[in-house]
This record gives C-alpha cells, structure tokens and sequence, in this order.
C-alpha cells in the first residue's frame, strides 16, 4: 500500500502537479486548473533574491519536489527550497485563493528552526505577469514566510454586455423605407414591362401623386400666405367704401 502511494505521488510530481492535502476542496482544485498559469513557472526578482515560483509545477528541474526556488543575490549565491509540490494546501477566501507550499528548506538558527514555508495570494486582475512580494525573510525583515500575490483574470467577475436593439422609432423607419422601395421599385418595373411605360409614366400611380402634390401646395399656400386680397393693376380694392372706378376705366380699350 506504501509502494503504491508512493508511485502515485512520485507520478504526480514528475509530472508537474500539487499533491494537496485530503480536506481541501476538490471543486477548488479543479477550478485552478482552468487557469492559463496553472502548471507554468513565474519570476521575480527583487533587491535581494530571485523567487521562481510554480503554479502546481517544479520550476527546478534539480528538484522535482521544491515548488518555490529562492535564490539570494550575495556572494554565497544560496538556494532554499521555500515549498514543495506534495505538501500543498488551498484555501478560498471572499475574492482571493491562497496557495501554500509547506517543507521548504529548514531554518538554521532563526524562526525556532522551523521549515520555510511559501503562500501565494491569487487575486483578480489582468496582468498575471505582475508579482508582489508581500513579505519575505531578509536581514531587515524578520518574517519567517514568504508571501506573493499573483493578479489572475480568470478570477475577475465576467460583466454582461447589455445588448444593444433597435428603438421603435427606428425599426418603424426602417419598415417604411423597406416598402417604399418595395412598391416604387416594383411598380417602376411593372410599368415599364407590362405597360411599355418610358420616362415619368414609368412612376407608379403618377396622376396620384401629381395631384396629391397640387393639392399639398394649395394646402401649403392657403394656410402660410401672408397677403390673400391683392389687388390687380388698375383697380383699388376696397369692399368696404364706395366704388371709385370711373366707367371711362371700365369702357376704354
């Protein structure tokens, strides 16, 4: 039974894989390995070290296990192993999920001798390649854990794009353009192959619409005209007083 975990695991790492731990949430581990970084390797470099950190992979090829490679920029060049794939632990939080590499490379003389340990904070934004060190064990910082935040864009919530339609205004505009091509195409070719009409005949229902027109300008004037009693040359309208032709206007050639 031994020999048989220990196949599966030593598999699992080989491959590149998180070996989590047994109450950790399956659907949650699923769900990051959705993610277009899950089995990659990110970087950062800092003032003092450079942290190659996996997603679920060994980003050192020298040691399948380590998860988390911290490498100091000093003369001595030390590695640690800050945590390894197959003790991994998963936890979600209100919009973050927190990754944690346990049984890195022991302490000597500092933090009680303790393991080092590595979390990685995943947290919604669209730029993965941008990694925070949030904190980390220097001369000057005493912390005993190694904490990075890591933006992912699968986390950030989709927004539904309102669909955009047509007003009523628009589509009964569009219908009326659609039939009055229809009948004035229509009727310009049925006039002019059924009834051999040429130029302006060709228009279906012209006299209609000719009139229709007249009338639209008699309409047009009777409502704007500004002066509707002008008199004709020679006369002097006035309906109210007395005649004042003379029958010598009236009777001369």
């Amino acid at each position: 039974m031994h020999v048989i975990f220990f196949l599966i695991t030593f598999c699992a790492l080989v491959n590149g894989d998180c070996i989590f731990r047994s109450n950790d949430s399956k659907v949650l581990q699923d769900k990051i390995k959705k993610w277009k970084i899950y089995n990659n390797t990110l970087t950062r470099n800092t003032s003092t070290s450079i942290y190659q950190i996996g997603i679920c992979l060994a980003p050192n090829n020298a040691d399948i296990h380590g998860a988390v490679i911290q490498k100091e920029n000093n003369n001595n060049n030390n590695t640690y192993v800050l945590g390894k794939l197959d003790e991994a632990n998963l936890v979600e939080g209100a919009n973050f999920i927190l990754l944690t590499y346990h049984n890195g490379t022991r302490y000597s003389n500092q933090c009680y001798d303790n393991t080092r340990s590595a979390s990685i904070f995943f947290i919604c934004g669209q730029n993965k390649e941008n990694i925070t060190v949030l904190e980390e064990h220097t001369t000057t910082d005493e912390h005993c854990n190694y904490v990075f935040e890591v933006q992912i864009p699968e986390m950030c919530p989709v927004v539904p794009q309102e669909k955009k339609s047509m007003s009523g205004g628009a589509i009964f505009l569009i219908t009326i353009l659609c039939l009055a091509s229809a009948y004035l195409i229509g009727g310009f070719l049925f006039m002019r192959i059924k009834r051999g009409a040429r130029g302006v005949d060709q228009i279906p229902n012209f006299e209609m619409w000719r009139r229709l027109g007249h009338l639209a300008a008699d309409g047009c004037d009777f409502c704007c005209r500004c002066n509707p009693n002008t008199s004709r040359q020679g006369y002097f309208l006035d309906e109210t007083g007395p005649d004042t032709r003379s029958d010598d206007d009236i009777l001369s050639p």
